[in-house]
């Protein structure tokens, strides 16, 4: 139930430690999304039973990664919604445009893989090998979450046969969905 709470948190968009930027939250939600930052901070510190001290060096850290990790999920999305829109002219795809996506998305992995590294390097510092395994959890759920719900929205955009394509094609171990 905990993880549920944080993962659904998160997925709203509520990062932690996140400013609240202009476009994200109008005057009315800040306070809501204040209050939500809060709450999936407290969830997140029970979860992993760590300190004041440690909770706030984690926002440090998560700060220090979160541009580098938008920038690297925005490429692989946009990677894997090229290669998605090329899977689905079949005959008429551009294999070379799928090629290069496809390398793009493997350089992305490598960077994302790097900054896995140095940000447990930076979490060794101050959370225990059990605390930085769950946090990675809760990290990678939330990844998961966040690309179900945009595949679920994607998907509203496409023809009822363009949808069943992808759902095959998602069924067939497609990794571009």
């Amino acid at each position: 139930m905990k993880i549920r709470l944080v993962v659904c948190a998160l997925a709203c968009g509520v990062v932690l430690g996140a400013p609240l930027r202009a476009q994200g939250a109008d005057s009315t939600q800040r306070p809501l999304v204040q209050a939500l930052q809060r709450r999936v901070l407290e969830v997140v510190q029970q979860t992993l039973g760590a300190s004041d001290d440690q909770m706030r060096q984690l926002v440090e850290v998560n700060r220090k990664y979160e541009g580098e990790r938008r920038s690297l999920n925005q490429r692989d999305r946009e990677a894997r919604q090229m290669i998605r829109a090329e899977v689905l002219r079949d005959a008429d795809a551009d294999q070379d445009k799928v090629s290069r996506m496809l390398d793009d998305l493997i350089d992305v992995q490598k960077q994302r893989l790097d900054m896995f590294a140095h940000e447990q390097h930076d979490l060794a510092r101050f959370l225990s090998p059990v605390q930085r395994a769950k946090y990675a959890t809760l990290q990678e759920g939330l990844r998961k979450k966040v690309d179900q719900l945009r595949q679920q929205r994607q998907e509203k955009g496409f023809a009822p046969g363009q949808r069943r394509r992808l759902r095959q094609l998602r069924r067939m171990g497609d990794t571009t969905g």
